[in-house]
């Protein structure tokens, strides 16, 4: 993976004041005053330059990820081979309409027979020739019809083809609530990291000040060599903290443009929403776990497959019920001989009809299968069933239980803050020891994860309860 610099808005601020010192002290060196018209040129193309990668909202990342996402593409076009496939179910209701033409060159040599009579003169042989010794063009065109007046089988047929089509619908739907899961999931992942570090880089300073106060205290005699390796070890690992956090930044970024279906390369710049904390109107259990059983896409494609299994078996008992259909043709064909032509019409109408009367028991049997596939299927019913009402149950509980520990974790934080100033302030007029501080900085920095990811927790939650209802409940 490619660790590249991405535009930032800090990265366009710092530019923004180096280009602005450079052409300031540019002009000084000549002794000129920078012209406002030049800096406002400066600025305008920065400006642009800047808007060339405009902060993506929540939305818009959601809006991206439904339009460019490879897998909800694919789902797109299984819709489409379904909706095909129920379009040839209904044609098959209808006449079957076809033209054949053909243009061709013939010889055939005339064939000889020969007749022996009796006559009072005694035997007479005569040779007869029947056919033309030449070639010959010939057209002909034949249009024919041929219309199912009574198929059983295509009822059921069109009907399992319907119920396909919704189950690809659902297939389509279920994509679709993954996909923005995964993009919501994928945002709130790279906010996360993007404060991680912020709290990596403030734990980084707050051991290195303490690091220069130990040093200066040690200088001083007030301290001892312990206390100045103990600080030193807290600022490495403030140092390996903060690597590892920015590392992690990168594959949130590179994970956020896989969810949105794009170049892992591609610069991002979020605006950030949410981690507000609160949800206001949270549904009761039991009302939501009714939505999930009309609107998940899981539970409707089981219910159309059990469905679907039922048409099979109908599907099968046609085996049992004649077929009948209706054709007819009409046609001309035109022989041309050099010394005349021949130009022949035709028509026909038919009605047939066929009734399988034994085939070996095949049809008694795949109705035996279809049922058993049908009883394999609610069969099944109670375990599906009992899923969906666990996902639920999941998802619900894991969002009342972050609500639950958010404000625990931000008292925490205030708490630990305040911890983390007595503890300095103690060290530095010498009452308190160097490990309380250490401590109290640790302490700080985990206090202030913790209250980060309880936030975090919550936007998922929210996100995951939606999708598994299958409706934006919250």
């Amino acid at each position: 993976m490619k660790m590249g610099i991405r535009p930032t808005s800090g990265f366009f601020d710092f530019w923004t004041s180096r280009l602005l010192d450079f052409w300031t002290l540019k002009n000084r060196s000549r002794g000129l005053a920078v012209k406002q018209s030049s800096c406002l040129a400066v600025m305008l193309g920065l400006l642009i330059l800047q808007s060339a990668c405009p902060a993506l909202t929540l939305k818009e990342s959601i809006d991206i990820a439904l339009k460019e996402n490879p897998s909800l593409q694919a789902a797109q076009k299984k819709l489409n081979a379904a909706d095909a496939r129920f379009a040839q179910a209904v044609g098959s209701f209808f006449p079957t309409i076809k033209v054949d033409g053909s243009i061709s060159r013939n010889y055939q040599q005339p064939s000889t027979v020969q007749i022996t009579s009796q006559t009072s003169a005694g035997a007479i042989t005569q040779n007869l020739s029947f056919g033309t010794d030449s070639t010959s063009d010939m057209k002909s065109i034949k249009t024919s019809l041929n219309q199912p007046i009574f198929v059983p089988a295509l009822f059921p047929a069109v009907k399992i083809a319907q119920k396909s089509l919704d189950l690809a619908k659902e297939d389509f739907k279920k994509a679709t609530l993954e996909t923005s899961f995964n993009a919501i999931q994928a945002y709130f992942n790279v906010i996360k990291a993007e404060k991680m570090a912020t709290f990596a880089e403030q734990s980084k300073e707050m051991a290195n000040s303490h690091l220069d106060q130990v040093k200066a205290m040690l200088a001083a005699g007030v301290v001892t060599r312990a206390d100045l390796l103990r600080t030193e070890v807290q600022f490495d690992n403030s140092e390996v903290a903060l690597t590892r956090a920015k590392n992690a930044l990168e594959l949130a970024k590179d994970a956020f443009n896989n969810a949105l279906g794009r170049d892992l390369e591609t610069d991002i710049k979020l605006k950030e929403e949410g981690f507000a904390g609160t949800v206001s109107n949270i549904p009761d259990y039991k009302d939501l776990l009714k939505l999930a059983f009309e609107y998940q896409p899981e539970w409707k494609q089981f219910i159309l497959s059990k469905q679907i299994g039922e048409e099979n078996v109908w599907v099968t008992k046609t085996g049992y019920l004649p077929n009948v259909f209706l054709s007819g043709q009409t046609g001309n064909q035109i022989v041309d001989y050099p010394t005349f032509k021949t130009d022949t019409n035709s028509w026909s109408i038919i009605g047939s009809a066929s009734w399988t009367l034994f085939d070996g028991l095949a049809t008694q049997n795949k109705i035996k299968e279809a049922e058993a596939n049908l009883d394999a299927q609610q069969a099944s019913e109670e375990q599906i069933k009992n899923g969906i009402t666990l996902q639920v149950r999941d998802a619900y509980l894991s969002l009342t239980s972050s609500l639950d520990t958010i404000n625990s974790a931000k008292k925490a934080v205030e708490s630990a803050e305040e911890n983390e100033k007595v503890s300095s302030l103690r060290f530095a007029s010498g009452v308190g020891t160097n490990i309380e501080v250490l401590d109290a900085q640790v302490s700080l920095t985990q206090a202030r994860t913790n209250y980060l990811q309880s936030l975090f927790d919550v936007e998922i939650a929210k996100a995951k309860l939606n999708k598994v209802v299958g409706w934006e409940v919250i």
